[in-house]
């Protein structure tokens, strides 16, 4: 490909334009990564206290969002002691097209304490590409616990009834000009959830119309490791949960609800 842009949007005052690269697998509309994570950037430029740490977001995509130009607002809900709550809220025209709230938490002493949790080992990270592929924004490695050993693009992969894994690495900035912050490569990682999660034997037949991602700690590096965990589906209704990693072990967790939906067409580089 020629003239590959260099980002997901480009700012224009209070608007952010998509590129080409905005474009998600369901049609000409603007990938729900990109919805979320643009929404955890503006929601992190009201934290000013380096204490106060993101423990959860929740993504509501209630509208499709054209590839037209956008609009963020975000408003503080409650700004207490230990705990701060943000709401942001994404305006294409005149309608809100998406819903986000955050809440920063304030780290503290941890309690010296053995807890249980699911045992879960990722497959090794692979190593880091230093440019995406042609009109792509990331990295990802695909695995199947029914495929070992056999990482790669393919999607294929994932046909089968199989845990599933990938290592994903976003690469090209999401706003021009502004790094990729640790809060918001988790925000853009979550959104693949539900790709993961629902995607069985005959592909992907249901969409995300939500998620929330829950951080006990902000990832390392710039590689993100997701495990399925569970998944659940009954009438075009699907619920499911992954296991979020970075090189150190596990930051948290992430749950989608889906609904069923036609059209699948994903990109060769990624699983959104």
């Amino acid at each position: 490909m020629t003239d590959v842009p260099d980002c997901v949007y480009v700012p224009d005052g209070e608007r952010y334009v998509p590129t080409s690269l905005a474009r998600g697998p369901w049609g000409d509309f603007i990938s729900g990564q990109y919805v979320g994570g643009l929404m955890a950037a503006a929601i992190e430029r009201r934290i000013d206290d380096a204490d106060l740490h993101p423990a959860r977001l929740t993504v509501d995509l209630s509208a499709r969002t054209a590839l037209e130009p956008v609009t963020v607002r975000t408003t503080v809900r409650r700004e207490g002691a230990r705990l701060r709550l943000i709401d942001a809220e994404m305006i294409q025209g005149e309608r809100t097209v998406a819903h986000a709230r955050s809440v920063y938490l304030r780290r503290g002493e941890q309690t010296p304490n053995e807890v249980w949790s699911t045992p879960v080992e990722m497959p090794p990270m692979p190593p880091i590409p230093e440019t995406p592929q042609d009109g792509a924004t990331s990295h990802g490695e695909i695995f199947s616990a029914d495929h070992p050993g056999e990482p790669g693009a393919d999607l294929r992969i994932w046909q089968t009834t199989g845990q599933k894994f990938i290592w994903l690495t976003y690469i090209t900035p999401l706003i021009r000009g502004e790094k990729l912050t640790p809060f918001v490569r988790a925000a853009l990682v979550a959104d693949s959830s539900s790709a993961m999660v629902n995607y069985g034997t005959t592909g992907l037949h249901v969409i995300n119309a939500d998620y929330t991602v829950t951080l006990s700690r902000l990832p390392e590096g710039p590689s993100i490791g997701v495990a399925a965990m569970t998944q659940s589906s009954d009438a075009g209704i699907a619920s499911g949960s992954v296991l979020l990693f970075d090189g150190n072990g596990p930051i948290g967790n992430a749950v989608t609800v889906s609904i069923a939906n036609g059209g699948f067409r994903p990109h060769t580089h990624s699983p959104e």
